[in-house]
């Protein structure tokens, strides 16, 4: 089984994490229809996440419902071996929020770049409310921990899916 860990630890667990990933997949709906978009994103305060764009659907869907997911995840071997996280939360554009797009310039590792296009590039802040931790690369243990503010969910799969062990930290 995976270590449990304090909210702290498993925040710092999930910053690493995230800090050595760039890519992801950021989930939307609108009117009921659910859409993937593959991102490139970065970390901010508090690990807010910042996504940078040209646009697309994804801003429409935003606007219509900010409830969001970004999937980051190591490559998937199979459901056994896989680490990575499910980042639930709230999003906010530069098209409606002047700011957003001036708090990426602020984090964005290349920030030289972002400076250089900045007329025509878009941003995503992502202000998580749920985070869903999953490192099965050495075990195959699928035990999640599950980061709301500073209380942690630990959910562990058994064989038949309707029996789930539930132990809560503070």
């Amino acid at each position: 089984m995976n270590k449990i860990m304090r909210p702290q630890e498993l925040k710092n667990h999930i910053r690493d994490f995230l800090s050595g990933m760039t890519d992801g997949s950021l989930a939307t709906c609108i009117e009921g229809i659910p859409r993937s978009s593959p991102v490139q994103f970065f970390l901010g305060k508090d690990l807010d996440i910042y996504i940078l764009s040209a646009g697309g659907e994804k801003f429409r869907a935003i606007e219509k419902n900010p409830n969001v997911c970004l999937l980051v995840c190591t490559e998937y071997r199979n459901y056994t071996r896989i680490k990575g996280v499910q980042i639930f939360g709230r999003a906010e554009t530069s098209e409606y929020n002047d700011t957003i797009l001036e708090e990426a310039e602020e984090f964005c590792p290349d920030r030289h770049v972002l400076q250089q296009i900045r007329d025509q590039i878009k941003a995503i802040k992502i202000v998580p409310e749920e985070i869903v931790y999953l490192n099965s690369l050495e075990d195959g243990d699928r035990t999640k921990q599950i980061l709301t503010k500073d209380h942690i969910t630990v959910k562990t799969d058994r064989p038949r899916p309707e029996r789930t062990e539930e132990l809560v930290l503070h």
